[in-house]
Parts: structure tokens; sequence; C-alpha cells
């Protein structure tokens, strides 16, 4: 009986305990960033539309750093490199307290993004260094637990000590535990591969995924920035509803992913893809029409759940791309998403200064559109039995020539 609630973290490693740590601390971390930041910016900053567009925008810059930052972990040991990221994201998102300007924000948005860009590929490559073989994927698992957990108590600690520490209060409290994380994975074992890293791979037989992966680049950054953001500056949604939506809306996603990736399994990706792009029509237009707050409550949560998309996006390009070409068509993705990140916020910060905000919703939805036209092409089945069939008449290779 005892060994039912036996602890399922007992069997890690002392690295990968350590690596669990710094994960817990970028858990902390956003669930004071993403509960927090909307109602700061509006009720201390006063901020406009087109102001959080170019800060925004700002912040998504370092995404494209992404080849330099796989350089430094390969030279360098990752722990170290990792350490030091967490520590320039909680100094980063500690000099909150103090802010006052637009500048301000924008600057140190800019210096916790690089650290957290920096932190992204290290976390990936040190959670499959420091699993053991047979046991990755459900090691890997359990970290992503381990940081939904830190995110879903940080929400309930900002709801609890909201009245008492304030936004300044809970930004150096993630300051310090991102700190503290980073310390932490330090101590990991330094060993690290001397393996060489291909570069980005850019390929016509990709082209299907580039295009999906930009399209929802700018759909999911255009929500990001606005949709929260609508809420607190239109709709006037207090700092306390818009903790408890967030909590909701968490707990939601965490008990809905297990479902949603036997689904793409089992429909197959272009289906789920359909069903996803179509519901995000409904959200977006609805919340370009819509006036009543907990109606608006239901779509944000809506939105967040149909991140099917990211999933059958990803199972099709496996089921595409050869081994050696799938990590750094990933990164190409990741490149694609990022020229999204960095326009979208930028262009819909305008559009509602001069437009409206209903324009970035109306703008959204007709992008849900395109994406759900484009998605009817995904075929992965189709496509390798062409190539092999060409392969059998003409001798054409079956991954295309890079373009």
């Amino acid at each position: 009986m005892l060994n039912r609630f036996r602890n399922p973290f007992a069997e890690w490693n002392r690295d990968f305990r350590l690596l669990a740590c710094a994960v817990f601390s970028v858990g902390v971390f956003f669930g004071v960033q993403l509960t927090l930041f909307n109602n700061f910016i509006v009720e201390r900053m006063g901020i406009e539309p087109h102001e959080l567009g170019y800060v925004e925008a700002l912040r998504e810059v370092p995404g494209f750093l992404n080849a330099l930052f796989i350089a430094l972990m390969i030279r360098l040991a990752p722990p170290l490199v990792a350490g030091v990221s967490l520590v320039v994201m909680g100094l980063g998102i500690a000099a909150y307290a103090g802010v006052t300007t637009v500048f301000a924000l924008a600057l140190y948005s800019v210096f916790w993004s690089i650290g957290f860009h920096c932190w992204i590929p290290l976390e990936q490559a040190m959670g499959l260094a420091y699993s053991p073989e047979g046991k990755k994927g459900r090691w890997l698992g359990q970290l992503r637990s381990v940081q939904s957990a830190a995110w879903l108590l940080t929400i309930g600690i900002c709801i609890l000590s909201f009245h008492l520490l304030r936004y300044e209060g809970l930004f150096v409290v993630a300051g310090i535990a991102s700190v503290l994380g980073g310390v932490a994975v330090m101590f990991a074992s330094r060993k690290h591969s001397r393996v060489r890293e291909k570069g980005l791979v850019f390929k016509r037989r990709y082209g299907l995924y580039y295009a999906i992966h930009f399209l929802q680049g700018c759909r999911r950054q255009m929500f990001l920035t606005f949709a929260i953001f609508a809420l607190v500056k239109v709709h006037g949604m207090p700092v306390g509803t818009t903790m408890a939506l967030v909590l909701v809306n968490q707990v939601l996603v965490t008990a809905i992913a297990p479902l949603m990736g036997r689904m793409v399994d089992r429909y197959g990706e272009r289906p789920m893809l359909s069903a996803s792009y179509l519901g995000l029509m409904f959200v977006f237009f609805g919340y370009a029409v819509i006036l009543h707050r907990p109606t608006l409550y239901v779509l944000y949560c809506v939105d967040n759940l149909l991140f099917v998309g990211d999933i059958a996006l990803t199972t099709y390009l496996h089921k595409i791309a050869p081994e050696e070409d799938l990590k750094p068509t990933l990164s190409m993705g990741v490149t694609m998403n990022h020229f999204a990140a960095v326009a979208a916020p930028l262009i819909g910060g305008l559009a509602w200064h001069y437009f409206g905000y209903q324009v970035i919703f109306f703008s959204g939805s007709v992008l849900a559109l395109i994406s759900l036209v484009v998605s009817q092409w995904v075929d992965p089945e189709g496509l390798l039995r062409k190539e092999k069939e060409a392969v059998l008449t003409d001798g054409v290779p079956a991954a295309g020539p890079a373009s």
C-alpha cells in the first residue's frame, strides 16, 4: 500500500534534481510575471496600446539569438550558462519594482528576455543529458509537471499576499526565486557533449510547416499581448479577477494537456489543426464584438485550451523530417515564430492606437481563417507516399534539396 504513495521523483539523480529546482524557479517567475504584468502597466504606468506594442516587440528580439545561445551551450558548461541565464532573469524582473517609465520597462524586459531565451535550449539539453535512457520521456514529463505546479502555487501566493506585498514585493520575490534556481543549477555536473550542432535548415519540403508556424506566431502573440490587456484597459478587469482567471486557466490547461495529445494521436494532425483554427476564429471574433466580461473570461480560457495546434504541428514535422533535420528545422520554426512575435505586437499596438482595439481581434480571426485554409494541405502520410513513389519511378531523393 505504501508503494502507491511513494515519492514519484525519488529515482531522480542529483543533477536532475538540481535542474528541477531551476525549472521550479522559472515556474515562479512566470507565475508572477504573466499574472501581474498587465494590471501593473495599466494601474501604475497608464501605458497605451502602441507603447505596449513597442515593449513586447523589443522583448521578443532576443529570440533571434537562438543560434548564439546554442553555440554558448556547446562551448561552455551548460549548467554554468543556465545559472547565469536565470540570474539575469531574476535581476530583470526584480527591477520591475522600481519601474516608472516605458523606457525602463522595455529595458528590463529585454534584459530578462535575454536570459529566458538562453535558458530555453539549455533546459531541453540538460533534461535529455541528465535523464536515463528508456526513461527520458517520463522524466521530462515530470519536469514539466514541476513547472506547472510552481506556476499554480505562485498564482495562489499572489492571490493571498497581494494586499501585503503589492506588485513591487511580488516582483522581487520572483526575482529572488529565479536567482536561487540559477545558483542551484550551477552545481550540476558540467560534463557536456562536444557533438557539432547543425545550423538552421530551410528546405522546400518543410515550407508548409514554416508557413503555419509563422501564422501561429502572429496570432498567438497578438492574443498574448493584447487579450488580458484589453480586459484590463477596456473592460476594467481588477487585479484580483486577473489572478483568479490565470489560476483557473492554468488548472484547465494542466488537466486538458494529456487529452489533447491523445486526440492528435487518434484523429491525426489535419483534423485537430482544423478544429483548433475554427475555434480560434470564433474566439477572436468574440473578443472584438462581445462586451460581457464573464463571456470574455470564458473565451480567454478557450483560447488557451486550443493549444492542440502546437502538438499537431510538432508531430507533423516529426513524421516528415528525418532525424538529422528534426532539431535544426524546429529551430528554424522558432526563428519564423519570432519574426511574427516581433512584428505582431508592434503592428497591433499601432492599429489599436489609430483604429481601436477591435481591429486586432478581427485581424486575429482572419489569421485563424487563413491558418484553417493552409492546414488543409497537412498530410504527412500523403507526402511521404508521394516521395516514395518518386524515388521508385525516377530516383528523386525523398528529402528535397535545400533552398
